[in-house]
This record gives structure tokens, C-alpha cells and sequence, in this order.
């Protein structure tokens, strides 16, 4: 664990509850600063009181809608530089999803699911990698799917944008690897987040979304020349598709 002087300083979209409030709670011990996003003020705001009541970071709050990817950079970009003014660890966990066929989607859902799943990532780190290349040990922690390596038929346009964000993922690795700016993409299987909100499955058939925050942690006390590039973590009996 880092010294309390060198303590880490994280931003983490999604924060506000599932496997994003999770990851936060789980890095809070090596941080000093907490920068949280989520969409809703309402949200995010109720996420800050418990992480304030439960941790010992100091917690910043934003919110916005990533679909508007290069307007909610922005403000992150603003947020680190009048409280921080220095960055460690960046999770892009924020996500959306919607049903339907890719035969019948209509334009405007299957078009905020890219900008929302896949392109908002490169508008937040595009903004926020100035700090994190000033840091020690910046990382980058990107929250994929196991929707990135098959079929979804669930939710197809979601895999979609998985896919592309895994491709963004790797690209952005070999880019920062000289800039001493790891870049990890983790693939959860089926968790028990809102995405499977309504469906009648035992709480062991999924993934605890602790598990996820856990492995960020983890990343976090390695040392500086190691990094983990991918990881894919299923429930024990292997993810559910239909």
C-alpha cells in the first residue's frame, strides 16, 4: 500500500452504483481523492455521502451524460484541474444497454449505444491523459465484457460496442507504453448489476460486482513495471447468453 502522502488520486465514471460504485469503494483505501461521475446529480450525490461516511477520501463529484462524450470530457478535465490538479488511476465503467435485434434497432438507440459504450472512452481519456502521464504510475482501467469475444444475442448492440471498445483498449496500450501509462481492459461475464435487474437467477449464477473492484485494486499494488493488459472473469458456470 502506497504511503499516505503518496496515496492515489482516481477518477471513476459509472460510480454511482454496481460494479463502478464497487470499484470505488474497493481502491478507496490507496486513495487519498475520490473524482466520481455518474449521469444523474441525484445519483452521484448519494454515492459521495456513503463513500464520504465510509472511507477516508476526500470525494469530488461530477455528472453528465457521456453521450455527449466530448462536453462531459471536458468538465472532467475541469474537475481534476480545480481540485486535484494531478491524476493516478482512470476507470471508464459506464455503461448502457438496450434490447432488441440489430434487424430492428432503431437508429437513435443503436447510435447512443456506440457513443455511450465506445466512443465517450476516447473523449475522457483524451482529456484526462495530461494528468495521468505526470503521474508516477498512471493507470488506465477499462471495463469491458465478455461481449467483447463472442456473440451477445442478449443484447447484440451492446457486444458491438464492446468489441470496438476491446480494439480501443489495445491500440491505446501499445500508444501510452512509452509514456509509462498502463492501459488494462477487464471483461466481466454476467454481474449482478441492474443489467439483470427482474431476472429470476440465484445471486452464485452471476458475478458479485465486488469481484470486479477487487481485481482494480489489485492492479493498483503492483509495481510500476508491470501491467496487466486484459483480463475475462465469468461465473463458475460460465456466462448465460439466452
Amino acid at each position: 500500500m502506497r504511503k499516505n502522502e503518496e496515496k492515489a488520486v482516481a477518477f471513476i465514471t459509472g460510480a454511482s452504483r454496481g460494479i463502478g460504485y464497487a470499484i470505488t469503494k474497493s481502491v478507496a483505501p490507496l486513495c487519498s481523492h475520490l473524482l466520481v461521475a455518474s449521469r444523474t446529480k441525484r445519483n452521484i450525490t448519494s454515492a459521495a455521502k456513503r463513500l464520504t461516511e465510509e472511507t477516508e477520501c476526500t470525494v469530488h463529484t461530477m455528472w453528465g451524460d457521456l453521450a455527449n462524450g466530448r462536453s462531459f470530457a471536458n468538465a472532467a478535465s475541469q474537475l481534476v484541474a480545480t481540485t486535484t490538479k494531478r491524476l493516478d488511476l482512470l476507470v471508464l465503467d459506464a455503461g448502457y444497454f438496450v434490447e432488441g435485434s440489430l434487424a430492428a434497432i432503431p437508429d437513435a438507440d443503436f447510435e447512443r449505444n456506440m457513443l455511450v459504450n465506445c466512443h465517450s472512452a476516447h473523449y475522457v481519456v483524451s482529456a484526462l491523459l495530461p494528468y495521468l502521464k505526470k503521474s508516477r504510475m498512471g493507470r488506465i482501467v477499462i471495463i469491458g465484457s465478455t461481449a467483447a469475444y463472442e456473440a451477445y444475442p442478449l443484447v447484440p448492440t451492446y457486444g458491438i460496442a464492446k468489441w470496438g471498445l476491446r480494439g480501443y483498449a489495445i491500440n491505446l496500450r501499445k500508444e501510452l507504453m512509452s509514456k509509462n501509462v498502463g492501459v488494462t481492459f477487464i471483461s466481466p461475464g454476467g454481474t449482478l448489476t441492474d443489467m439483470w435487474a427482474g431476472e429470476d437467477l440465484p445471486k452464485n449464477r452471476l458475478l458479485a460486482p465486488e469481484d470486479i473492484g477487487k481485481l482494480v485494486a489489485a492492479i493498483m499494488t503492483l509495481s510500476a513495471q508491470a501491467v496487466v493488459e486484459e483480463l475475462i472473469v465469468r461465473p463458475m458456470l460460465g456466462d448465460i447468453h439466452e
